[in-house]
């Protein structure tokens, strides 16, 4: 899933009703219909949000990255439940 979003070649556009193409920046910053999801993203993370290319590299953001991709649902027909396990440091906070 990663390198598919790396490469931009994602389902995104899978959807007959889909007009206009969607990016990953599209998907995962300004979608209105994942808005909340995005919320819980850039709160969890701060700035750097809005850099796709940060989002998708720095092994700090994969987990929440994933969390985020997860709650929209938006690719679990493709790559089942995304969600990252829950290691013992987050269990702790």
């Amino acid at each position: 899933l990663l390198f598919q979003l790396r490469m931009e070649h994602t389902p995104l556009n899978k959807h007959l009703y889909c007009i206009a193409k969607k990016t990953i920046h599209y998907f995962i910053i300004t979608c209105p219909q994942y808005m909340r999801q995005c919320h819980t993203l850039q709160i969890e993370l701060g700035l750097q949000t809005n850099h796709i290319k940060n989002l998708l590299n720095n092994p700090k953001y994969i987990k929440p990255l994933l969390r985020f991709i997860a709650s929209t649902r938006r690719m679990e027909q493709i790559f089942g439940n995304v969600t990252p396990p829950i290691d013992k440091e987050d269990e702790e906070i």
